[in-house]
């Protein structure tokens, strides 16, 4: 009886002393993700850009490798991914400080920051040059400089500094003119003849977002030469597919069903495509197109998230690089005014439901690791996306 009661003694003692297992960790797609409202969101992203904001107004500074940095020689190709950060970094500042979503001394803050960033265009900016005969990549900084300027110009009351804002803007303007290709329209690379004005085959990309710069720099009456508009709109009308596609440069044009010209392949290029010969009054796009393309961005959106990211531009499918994450999501972001109001909300929803996600816990996004501009322009692409998402009626 002893031995009896001892045995269930010492078995209750074991069930009390019996630690329950740890539960299993979700995988990770099942993991919940912290997302910030959207004007939390929009506030979080621009207090990284001014804590971010180097001294002399600019950011970034190309001084901290990452290790799998892209071919680019210093000093020429690091001030020119300056440039154009800044630039992007004062359209968003300038954007979400006129919005309504910040408030003082924020809103104050904000303006102040991005008045800087346009002043350091005007001057250290404009000296931006071509880094070698093979690397042009200063023609981002020319494009996304007179873009930023351009607003600057829209808005500006105090006449000296609209003066400098013009004689800046005119010199970024002229300078995109200098390093069109022969073809018309833009490359950032000249691997072919390393002509004065490159000679290998612009892409679509680039050349689509020079169409826009200029577009925005004619509409506050800057003097762009029809000659340049005409022969980059020819050449990215060329570029485009019956799949509502783009092509990735001009010399895919005697492989247009390449994987990286397929749908997936294309949804970072085509938004921007399809903004800038719809913006320029071209009839190459059908305005059903617009739609169709946002829909296919969303059905096709985890070709994007698998380059995201990625440190090897195009090793993602499709040859999906992560350096077309936001830059396709802001041109789509511009699509939202030109269709229906009620779709616009819609794929404006959608829009901010996935940029949120992605905000760092400092605040930034960003999308390819690029010394240390990756974090601002990826914020500000992502500001400047969720400030139409709200204009269009997201939450």
């Amino acid at each position: 009886m002893k031995i009896a009661a001892s045995v269930l003694l010492v078995a209750a003692l074991a069930g009390c002393s019996t630690e329950p297992e740890p539960a299993k960790p979700l995988p990770l797609e099942q993991q919940p993700v912290r997302t910030r409202a959207l004007d939390q969101s929009v506030h979080d992203g621009v207090t990284f850009l001014l804590k971010s904001q180097e001294r002399g107004g600019y950011w970034g500074t190309g001084c901290r490798p990452l290790g799998w940095d892209i071919y680019a020689s210093a000093p020429g190709s690091h001030m020119a991914f300056k440039v154009a950060t800044t630039a992007l970094c004062a359209m968003a500042l300038r954007e979400v400080a006129a919005s309504g979503i910040l408030l003082d001394p924020m809103k104050s803050e904000a303006v102040a920051a991005g008045r800087r960033a346009e002043d350091w265009l005007v001057g250290p900016g404009i000296k931006v040059r071509r880094a070698s005969q093979d690397e042009i990549y200063n023609v981002w900084g020319h494009m996304y400089g007179l873009q930023a300027l351009a607003a600057a110009i829209r808005d500006e009351q105090d006449p000296a500094r609209l003066e400098s804002l013009k004689k800046g803007a005119l010199e970024h303007l002229d300078l995109l003119d200098r390093y069109s290709t022969t073809y018309g329209g833009w490359n950032y690379y000249d691997f072919a003849y390393l002509t004065q004005h490159p000679s290998l085959e612009p892409t679509a990309f680039g050349t689509s977002a020079g169409l826009i710069a200029l577009k925005e720099a004619r509409a506050v009456g800057l003097p762009v030469s029809e000659k340049l508009v005409r022969g980059a709109i020819r050449l990215l009308e060329k570029c485009r597919t019956p799949e509502n596609t783009y092509l990735y440069s001009y010399d895919w044009r005697y492989h247009p069903m390449g994987i990286i010209n397929r749908p997936a392949g294309s949804l970072g290029r085509t938004q921007a495509g399809n903004d800038a010969l719809t913006e320029w009054g071209s009839k190459a796009v059908p305005a059903a197109d617009l739609t169709a393309g946002l829909e296919r961005l969303f059905k096709l959106q985890l070709y994007l998230e698998c380059g995201r990211k990625r440190p090897i531009p195009h090793e993602a499918y499709y040859a999906v690089a992560g350096y077309f994450y936001y830059f396709g999501h802001y041109y789509a972001a511009r699509l939202l005014p030109l269709i229906p109001a009620e779709d616009a909300k819609i794929y404006a929803k959608k829009l901010s439901d996935t940029i949120r996600p992605h905000q760092e816990e400092d605040g930034s996004w960003w999308d390819f690791g690029m010394w240390d501009f990756h974090k601002p322009y990826g914020t500000a692409f992502a500001l400047l996306i969720l400030k139409r998402c709200r204009d269009a009626g997201s939450e």
